[in-house]
């Protein structure tokens, strides 16, 4: 599933294809069952000839804010398999594409999903449909101190804390367990067990893990231009139990925690 980075690597390809300022001429929905508010009729006509005006991101949703006479904002949320390009028309689509938004420039937004997991929504206001998230990771709130008042009291394995988006926003599963590895800390261990120590060494692999993946997807959007991948492996750590660790050489063990595939050294991280 895109996660925080991919989420990111997106909204800059979308800045850099220079989609702020061009307007959405219509709308092509091939599965109706990915808008979520209003009804696949309303949204393509509330699209209609709307001037994007940013590409904005809060966690895993993309924000497009429109013109018009009344505030509009077109959110998209990429699932499991989601991914957008802007394309020229007379481009040859990929068969996994499920929707298509022309622009006014003989381009088009292309939503390929291929699980059709992803989620479009045309709302007045973000706050009708997005979850309570913490502050981003690199924004002045996401802090020691809040991390640690979010695990405090906590029993359930801080694994599955930092999935939940009230705690550590855009977080997803790969970077939970790459965050997890960098600071040396067991999945399992409970959110309440944490020393202080180990939060802000947390709070600061979390930021590092980021900060590492976005590096990855700049450099590469840069050698691959205009086709830049949309889905890298950029954790450290290999997730593959034949695999060893690259800091002790321990092979790696993969166990679920909450129903989630997880994978760490059983020696480093205690």
């Amino acid at each position: 599933m895109p996660e925080l980075p991919e989420v990111e690597n997106t909204r800059r390809n979308l800045i850099r294809f220079g989609l702020p300022g061009c307007t959405i001429t219509g709308s092509n929905i091939t599965w109706a069952n990915t808008v979520k508010k209003p009804s696949a009729l309303e949204l393509a006509e509330g699209l209609k000839n709307r001037t994007i005006q940013d590409v904005q991101r809060k966690g895993k949703y993309l924000m497009f804010p429109l013109s018009g006479a009344s505030p509009a904002v077109f959110i998209i949320h990429l699932g499991m398999t989601g991914r957008l390009l802007v394309q020229h028309k007379c481009q040859e689509s990929d068969p996994l594409t499920r929707h298509f938004f022309p622009l006014d420039d003989g381009r088009e937004i292309r939503f390929q999903d291929g699980r059709k997991f992803g989620k479009l929504w045309l709302v007045d206001s973000p706050d009708e449909v997005l979850p309570e998230m913490s502050p981003e990771p690199f924004e002045d709130g996401f802090t020691v101190e809040t991390l640690a008042e979010s695990f405090s009291g906590k029993k359930a394995p801080v694994k599955a804390l930092l999935l939940e988006q009230s705690i550590a926003c855009g977080l997803g599963n790969l970077y939970a367990d790459e965050s997890l590895f960098l600071a040396g800390i067991h999945p399992e261990k409970p959110g309440s067990e944490l020393s202080i120590s180990e939060v802000a060494q947390l709070h600061l692999s979390i930021k590092d893990a980021l900060s590492a993946a976005y590096g990855v997807y700049d450099r590469a959007r840069e050698k691959d231009w205009p086709n830049p991948p949309t889905a890298m492996m950029t954790w450290s750590h290999p997730r593959d139990i034949k695999a060893s660790c690259p800091n002790c050489g321990t092979k790696m063990t993969t166990i679920r925690v909450r129903a989630r595939g997880t994978y760490f050294c059983s020696k480093c991280q205690v």
